[in-house]
């Protein structure tokens, strides 16, 4: 079987797992929406192309250090389609007032961006990259997601350990908000809008994934 059929389901060249282009929208969650419908139509078409010998093939034509590298590009692809279902969902519903449902929302869209970070940074090291990641290591969502959703009673190291406390009702209503009273500095406050978070994530993450989008076309097309 050929590497790119690699998927928890189905063949990536199977009807399983669709790789329709998205409905034209100009905000950066619709660009990148059509940078990873692009990239999983390029990587489905070489599994036809290259059945044949695909693993040799698909190295050579990306310019990758090994096939396990390509299991790195074609796996995030899979998690950046499914994570921006996340983001799609928060930007659409309401939290409502089910405290258990609007913490699962809360820490699953924060961990949506999260994972979205990790991957874009692995597919850059993978296809061999020089871009500036620091606008996606330094987001406030990244920022927020440590401070309330990953490590709140054990942020920072030694003697700067502090935590943070999150205020349930204003998340019920769509506000990250909180604040830590033992932090090195004194009082430290949190607030921001869920939704603006996501969106400031958008457009961080948006150049990435299209300079990652334009080298694998790019190489698929020189090859």
């Amino acid at each position: 079987t050929p590497r790119a059929a690699k998927s928890r389901c189905a063949p990536v060249n199977s009807n399983v797992r669709s790789h329709e282009e998205p409905r034209v929208q100009t905000s950066p969650a619709g660009h990148i929406a059509r940078h990873v419908a692009n990239v999983r139509r390029l990587l489905s078409d070489c599994s036809n192309l290259f059945s044949a010998n695909f693993d040799a093939e698909i190295v050579r034509v990306l310019d990758l250090l090994d096939i396990r590298a390509y299991g790195h590009v074609i796996d995030s692809f899979y998690l950046f389609e499914d994570t921006e279902l996340a983001k799609d969902h928060i930007r659409a519903n309401p939290m409502g007032r089910d405290f258990g449902l609007v913490y699962l929302k809360f820490y699953g869209v924060m961990n949506a961006c999260y994972l979205q970070q990790q991957a874009a940074i692995v597919c850059s090291k993978s296809l061999k990259l020089q871009i500036d990641l620091g606008p996606l290591l330094s987001a406030r969502v990244v920022q927020f997601r440590n401070d309330f959703a990953a490590h709140s009673p054990n942020r920072g190291r030694g003697a700067d350990l502090h935590s943070f406390i999150l205020d349930k009702f204003g998340l019920a209503q769509g506000r990250v908000s909180g604040y830590s009273s033992n932090a090195p500095d004194g009082f430290v406050s949190r607030d921001a809008k869920l939704t603006d978070l996501v969106s400031e994530w958008d457009v961080v993450l948006e150049p990435v994934l299209g300079v990652i989008s334009n080298t694998i076309e790019t190489r698929i097309a020189r090859a």
